[in-house]
């Protein structure tokens, strides 16, 4: 696609978007509403028949459209708004025999005539359906996917259609995240529902419920639409109200091998908590279930680090060495019927050994390219904590919340690094403590709503990193006497967020004023200074120092517009006013940068509900990003050992387009789920951000100079459940293009970067006795130079089957392999294999388990990855095979 025609085309594509789809809001307007009414009346005597059961169906008797109980004269009468030529009215009742009559899709009357007679009823067996839909809320039942094998209910709910669980643990409904994750309607955790998927019992659940298009907060359903779905679990009778606990012990060897975890959990109708403590040296990051997925603010970041080894696209439990402790507390308090108390804490304690090399090959204009090679070891160790109380009450008229959140991090890491034969070693020190508060009021009186949100946070991180020697004094000039380096930045950031809202409906139409006032303000200082063995260190130059304070100030105000047809159809135009203010004094170089502008950044959003099972949404929008702190700093800070950057204090701004089209389906009674999701985006930049190559030493800087990128992606994935086989299929597919442009030694070079990805999963039962979890992955990334020399694509595919055997419902064996094959790998290690076994006998209280794990003991895996312009092959110290025995117990 030639690229002028692409930007001459963007200013089209926002009204072309609207032109498309408005006629959907048009025909779901224009639809009429039909009415079918009637008597049933006994045909042997034409008395009228009541507490008759009369339903509304398709023709193919699948679906109900509505449905009456005659009163004692034998009347009913139906409604339907659809677009079908023809429906089915069927009546059954007590001694009634079954009778339906098809009809044409208008408003008539339809009297019906039936026969009674004895009711025979044959002994049957009645079994739940695996899923059922009932208007926007889907119900999975549990035992429909679950087996022996199955621990905890994130173990069932990878094999449910349409739902995805990611190994970070994050759940996702058709492609999209979830937004609340509920058990018996409350929401205990957080956003850190990994807490549950990986603790509760599958045992002890009897469905899963998923709520589409799910608004949590009562007072603003059919103001604010949502295309996010929440997630529900539904608890067996024996489950509830009463405590459960489990500990488990765990020894191996190669190495010593620990293994220890501790729960207990109450799920009770005005009182939840799950509690745990989990160590061990396995390779298990029990930390990944303490990660919250609900967003927010961003969190504070920082500039500096530890070179360590990349991590190898594998399951962590083959690689990471690790010596963990988590402690996790959680607890909502019904105190009212719609006022809860949540409280919250984690603490985690964290030490990590890694090892491995790299070849990184950077591809320069006329030049032959830059090949990197490392070898590096890494110690991290970490200790965070957090508390979070929160007091909320949500009904449809009033909604309030108040979260009050304390966190704290102290990161110690040690590196170690040979390049090209010469050691560099590395401390890196990070103390962080935040503190934040969340407030929100939304308040309903009929068709008028209020919102008010504030979110206030406060953040100081003092860091350092040390390194010794360092290899490139010239960036100091210092004597021979001071080889090493000492970077230190403390910054500390406080923020407030604050809006307001106020919206009134009218019929379909829904108005509304938004206003926001937002505060942010950031200091920084940094010094670059040489230093001897001693630990002295010479005074830093002022081009290796920064003294900012950074301010901006923002008061959006703006209107927004809704029109709405029922649960049919919905569309948002909001158009806000930003009137921003930016203030930066580089106090070392008594330079201060000031830059006011009003900001308008317009977005549509439009939602449908095409039938009961299929879904459009789609979004366009426009915004503008101005820099922060870190992208004004003129002295140059050293990131790590051998990358130094300046963005030379200029105001960075990035103008950005974004459009979003999504398709959903989701047919309860077929099992049958899949999404379609393509977006397109185009930026423009007044920035560009080069690096120089001196050898292995990267200087990155900032230069005032327009450039663009822009890109457009494809994403679909389709879930397919067949009940006669017990077997849940998975198939995804992806094509992403990016076009860019890259500033290397002060030459630009245009460059086009594409990756493919398909995918290809099942999980089947063969029997009770017998299941098989199969899942392959393939992508392609490949980038291009305009005018310069072919880079090769890399191709990598990754396989991963398991088999359990159970023996008499107690005992259960497991055998699992991966396979990985990577083209830009040379040698043996182009493909490699991975083989596991586990062997487990369970009572209803007692489980004992041993697990064979690397049995093949490999012991190095090696990868490759490509983006932009740079290539990079690395490899990365596996653990050993190992043997692990387990013992569990579980108090019910």
């Amino acid at each position: 696609m030639n690229r002028t025609f692409r930007n001459a085309a963007l200013p089209l594509l926002f009204p072309l978007l609207l032109f498309l789809l408005l006629p959907l809001g048009a025909r779901s307007q224009s639809r009429e509403s039909v009415t079918i009414a009637g008597t049933v009346r006994d045909a042997s005597t034409s008395r009228p028949v009541g507490s008759v059961n009369v339903m509304l169906q398709d023709t193919a008797r699948r679906l109900m459209y509505g449905y009456a109980i005659t009163g004692d004269d034998g009347a009913y009468r139906l409604e339907y708004r659809g677009e079908a030529d023809s429906l089915v009215v069927a009546v059954t009742g007590f001694n009634i025999r079954p009778q339906a009559r098809r009809v044409a899709a208008r408003t008539q009357r339809v009297d019906l005539a039936v026969e009674t007679g004895e009711l025979k009823i044959r002994e049957v067996r009645v079994e739940a359906p695996a899923v059922v839909r009932r208007s926007d809320t889907l119900t999975y039942t549990v035992a429909k996917y679950a087996d022996v094998a199955d621990h905890s209910i994130g173990d069932v709910l990878r094999k449910m259609p349409g739902i995805e669980v990611a190994k970070s643990g994050e759940i996702k409904y058709n492609g999209k995240s979830i937004n609340k994750f509920y058990i018996e309607g409350l929401d205990m955790l957080e956003g850190r529902y990994g807490i549950a998927t990986n603790n509760v019992r599958a045992r002890d659940i009897a469905s899963v419920q998923v709520f589409e298009n799910h608004q949590p907060i009562k007072a603003l359903k059919e103001l604010v639409a949502s295309d996010r779905a929440a997630l529900n679990l539904k608890l067996k009778e024996e489950a509830k109200g009463t405590w459960n606990a489990t500990l488990q012990l765990g020894a191996g060897y190669k190495p010593w091998m620990w293994n220890g975890e501790a729960t207990a959990m109450y799920f009770g109708r005005d009182f939840q908590t799950i509690d745990t403590y989990k160590t061990n040296n396995t390779g298990d990051d029990v930390s990944r279930e303490l990660t919250s997925f609900y967003g927010g603010l961003d969190e504070a970041s920082t500039l500096l680090g530890v070179h360590r080894p990349t991590e190898p696209s594998l399951e962590r439990e083959r690689y990471l060495d690790n010596e963990i402790h988590t402690v996790s507390t959680n607890a909502i308090v019904k105190l009212r019927k719609e006022l809860e108390l949540t409280a919250n804490a984690h603490y985690v304690h964290d030490f990590q050994t890694s090892e491995g090399g790299s070849v990184t090959t950077y591809y320069l204009p006329d030049a032959a390219p830059l090949v990197v090679t490392e070898q590096s070891l890494a110690d991290h160790c970490t200790d965070r904590t957090e508390v979070n109380l929160q007091l909320r009450s949500n009904t449809e008229r009033h909604y309030l919340q108040e979260r009050l959140t304390f966190g704290g991090q102290w990161d110690a890491d040690y590196g170690r690094v040979l390049n090209d034969g010469e050691r560099v070693d590395q401390r890196f020190r990070l103390p962080k403590i935040s503190l934040r508060n969340l407030f929100t009021d939304v308040r309903r009186w009929g068709r008028w709503a209020v919102n008010f949100r504030s979110e206030t946070d406060y953040t100081t991180q003092p860091t350092s990193l040390r390194i010794r020697p360092m290899l490139y004094p010239e960036v100091f000039d210092a004597p021979a006497d001071y080889p090493d380096a000492l970077q230190t930045l403390d910054s500390r950031r406080f923020r407030t967020r604050n809006s307001a809202f106020t919206a009134y409906s009218v019929r379909r139409w829904n108005f509304s004023l938004n206003a926001a006032l937002n505060a942010q303000v950031e200091r920084m200082e940094s010094s670059l200074a040489a230093m001897n063995a001693a630990g002295a260190t010479l005074p830093a130059a002022d081009t290796l120092r920064n003294d900012i304070y950074w301010r901006r100030l923002d008061l959006i105000v703006g209107p927004s517009v809704g029109y709405r047809i029922g649960d049919r159809f919905s569309a948002s135009l909001y158009v806000p006013l930003d009137f921003m203010s930016l203030r930066t004094e580089d106090r070392n170089l008594g330079r201060t940068t000031t830059d006011n502008r009003l900001l308008v950044t317009p977005s549509l959003t439009l939602q449908s509900n095409l039938t009961y099972n299929l879904k459009f949404s789609a979004r366009a929008a426009y915004n503008e990003q101005i820099g922060g702190l870190y992208d004004t700093y003129s002295g140059y800070i050293l990131t790590d050992y051998r990358m130094i950057a300046s963005k030379e204090g200029d105001i960075s701004r990035t103008r950005m387009q974004n459009y979003t089209a999504s398709l959903s389906y989701g047919n309860a009674i077929r099992a049958l789920f899949g999404s379609l999701d393509v977006g397109y985006r185009h930026a423009r930049h007044n920035l560009t951000y080069g690096t120089t190559y001196y050898g292995s030493l990267s200087r990155i800087e900032a230069q005032l100079r327009d450039n663009t990128s822009e890109g457009y992606n494809i994403d679909g994935r389709l879930s397919k459940r067949f009940d006669a086989i017990s077997t849940t299929v998975n198939l995804s597919g992806s094509f992403s293009r990016t076009w860019s442009e890259v500033l290397r030694q002060d030459v630009a070079m245009q460059t086009t970067f594409d990756r493919v990805t398909a995918g290809f999963g099942f999980s089947t039962r063969f029997s009770k006795a017998v299941r098989l979890d199969y899942e392959a992955s393939y992508s392609r990334s490949q980038s291009r130079i305009e005018g310069g020399e072919r880079i090769e694509p890399i191709d990598v595919l990754r396989q991963d089957a398991a088999v359990n055997f159970t023996i008499r419902k107690r005992w259960i064996c497991r055998v699992g392999g991966e396979h990985y094959y990577n083209v830009a790998v040379g040698g043996a290690d182009r493909t490699m294999f991975f083989l596991d076994a586990g062997l487990s006998y369970r009572t209803r209280r007692m489980e004992y388990s041993v697990e064979a794990r690397n049995l093949l003991d490999t012991g190095l895996f090696r990868s490759a990855t490509q983006s932009d312009i740079t290539d990079y092959v690395y490899s990365y110290r596996l653990r050993p095979a190992a043997v692990l025995f387990k013992v569990k117990f579980s108090l019910r």
